[in-house]
Parts: C-alpha cells; sequence; structure tokens
C-alpha cells in the first residue's frame, strides 16, 4: 500500500512539473497580454509626434523587441526579410526596452540595421504598445496605420495572416489601413518590462 502512495506522489509531481513547464513554455503565451492599469488607447489614424520621439519625418516600420521574451525570438527571421523587403520604402527600426538590449538585438538582427532604445516607455505609450513581439506602422503624414501582431502562427507560417506585412503593403501601395480580425490587434505575448498590468484583457483596433 506504502509503495503506491509513493508512487502516486512521484508520478503527480512528474506531472505537474510537466504541466507547469507548458504552462510556462507555450500556453501563457497564446493568451492575451495583461494589459496595463494606466494603459491608454491609441487608435488607428492617431497622430504620432515623431520628432519628440527621436525618429525620422517618413513613413516608420518599428518592431517592438525584447530579448528576453521567448515570443520575441520566434519571428526574428520573419522580421529580418520583412525588412529586407521592404527597406526601401519606410525606415524601419527595431525597439528595444533597455541599452542593455541592444547586443542581443544586433546579434538577432545584425548590425546593419537601425536601433532604438525606448526610454522610459516613451515611444511604446506613444503608440500604445505595451507588449512584445509587436508592430507599428506609421504613415508619411505621422498617424498610426497599424500596430498589432505578426501572424496568427507562432513562426510567422500563415501567409494569408501575415498582419503585419499586409498592413506595410497597403502602406507602400497607398491603401487605406487594412482591417483585420481580433486576434491581429489584440496583444500577444510578453508584457513589456516595467508594465504596471492588470488581469483584464482589451481589444485594441
Amino acid at each position: 500500500m506504502l509503495r503506491f502512495i509513493f508512487v502516486g506522489l512521484f508520478l503527480s509531481a512528474v506531472f505537474g512539473t510537466m504541466a507547469f513547464i507548458f504552462w510556462k513554455e507555450e500556453i501563457r503565451y497564446s493568451l492575451p497580454t495583461p494589459v496595463p492599469a494606466n494603459y491608454e488607447s491609441v487608435q488607428v489614424g492617431a497622430p504620432i509626434n515623431r520628432s519628440d520621439l527621436g525618429l525620422p519625418s517618413s513613413s516608420l516600420y518599428l518592431h517592438f523587441y525584447n530579448p528576453d521574451c521567448p515570443c520575441s525570438r520566434f519571428n526574428a527571421q520573419h522580421i529580418r526579410q520583412l525588412i529586407r523587403s521592404h527597406g526601401d520604402s519606410v525606415a524601419a527600426f527595431i525597439i528595444v526596452p533597455k541599452p542593455e538590449d541592444l547586443v542581443a538585438a544586433r546579434k538577432e538582427f545584425g548590425e546593419a540595421l537601425d536601433f532604438r532604445v525606448d526610454t522610459n516607455g516613451a515611444l511604446s505609450r506613444a503608440c500604445g504598445v505595451y507588449s512584445t513581439p509587436q508592430a507599428v506602422v506609421i504613415d508619411q503624414d505621422g498617424k498610426l496605420f497599424f500596430r498589432g501582431n505578426y501572424n496568427r502562427a507562432r513562426y510567422c507560417t500563415a501567409r494569408a495572416t501575415n498582419y503585419a506585412e499586409l498592413a506595410l503593403l497597403s502602406l507602400i501601395n497607398g491603401s487605406n489601413p487594412p482591417v483585420f480580425d481580433l486576434f491581429a490587434t489584440q496583444s500577444y505575448g510578453c508584457s513589456l518590462p516595467g508594465t504596471n498590468t492588470s488581469s483584464a484583457s482589451l481589444f485594441i483596433q
């Protein structure tokens, strides 16, 4: 009888550990990112003051990257390809939350790209970003054209839901901002460092 108890306890510990690892590495990243308690939504079409944020007065593509977030590493190849394909049409920047993240970002994306440190979170707040990875597209007039996710698939393998790329193509072709489903605009992934999050989720458009 005692043997069965020990076996039961051992199996419970094993399955409990497996469940914890699965939650930590997989399930929690498939849920909407908790919204910061002081979050202020920024709507598509809202003006973004590029000069105050240290950005050029041109069409912009911003990738918000956090090397501590596993989700930020899943689609790095897709982002490199995006920038190679459309970097002549928009000014592209990799945005990191802290100066010490620049080393990891340059290792991930290469020294040839442009990087910015989001000092005190000013840029993320201006664009309504509170998680990573997130893409932001700003048009020539300095208005928010798109903010959201890259793809329904973690590794950006579902071409029909390449949200950031489709938004970029719309901008380049002079079209209106595309209208996507909820998955494109509701934040998933990791909370940005230093954000005070609540337990609620929020639809962002």
